[in-house]
């Protein structure tokens, strides 16, 4: 992971954990299922990336790790 990547993962974390601490039992635990089910995914797509005949997969788990820099 690049500097650049770490910093805008550090910030976008810091800013989900932020929200995360103010939400309620029920809202942290439904948050938390959220990311569990997010992350999930994220290793399948990874694993499938890095499988014989992924090469879908390695370009959309590569669009969704570029950074967000507002050319949209």
């Amino acid at each position: 992971m690049t500097n650049k990547k770490t910093a805008c993962f550090c910030n976008h974390i810091r800013a989900a954990l932020a929200c995360y601490v103010d939400m309620t039992p029920e809202q942290q635990a439904l948050a938390a299922m959220y990311a569990n089910r997010k992350i999930t995914g994220l290793h399948t797509l990874r694993a499938a990336a890095v499988s014989p005949g992924g090469e879908c997969a390695a370009k959309l788990l590569q669009k969704m790790q570029q950074l967000d820099n507002g050319d949209q």
